[in-house]
């Protein structure tokens, strides 16, 4: 009787279905109900005077899908990325939401391959938001350019898959 009337998100099972880590879900899951902490957030609650620029590309408003999808850093990222794995996936466009991109890209793979996209959708998403944070905080030893952050992103998901998990469903998320 708890669940009666509430309202499925379709994100939930490519989120806790996934092979990552329960921080990378818990985020992801912040995510995708806009509940991180960027400074357009910050500014609605009050907590600051008002939104910040992007703190990796200065160019537009500190939020959850610029962060993720339409800053030219993380554009960078996801082509990058796409292309250093052979995958056919669209960089997300810069006037469609994060989430939205996401479930429409996942329509282009086969079931067997769902979670292994799924999963490294959130490694890469959780590791542009590190990022954010190294600048924000003023990390310099933790801040990395594009190519690297690819390189750590597509190193993890390889050991990841090393150790077993995925059964599979990461091979066409792995550099050999």
């Amino acid at each position: 009787r708890l669940c009666l009337g509430l309202i499925a998100s379709p994100t939930a099972r490519c989120i806790w279905k996934s092979w990552d880590p329960l921080r990378c879900k818990i985020f992801a899951w912040l995510m995708v109900q806009y509940r991180l902490w960027t400074s357009d957030r910050r500014a609605r609650h009050g907590l600051q005077d008002e939104p910040s620029s992007c703190f990796t590309c200065l160019q537009e408003i500190d939020c959850v899908d610029h962060i993720l999808a339409h800053c030219a850093y993380a554009r960078e990222v996801w082509h990058r990325c796409f292309d250093a794995l052979q995958v056919n996936v669209q960089v997300p466009n810069t006037d469609e939401k994060f989430t939205d991109w996401w479930l429409r890209q996942r329509g282009r793979f086969s079931r067997k391959v769902l979670r292994g996209f799924d999963s490294f959708i959130i490694a890469t998403a959780w590791a542009l938001w590190k990022q954010r944070n190294a600048r924000v905080f003023n990390r310099i030893h933790q801040q990395r350019t594009p190519p690297e952050l690819v390189q750590i992103v597509l190193a993890e998901i390889k050991e990841w898959k090393l150790a077993g998990i995925g059964a599979g469903g990461l091979d066409p998320f792995v550099r050999e």
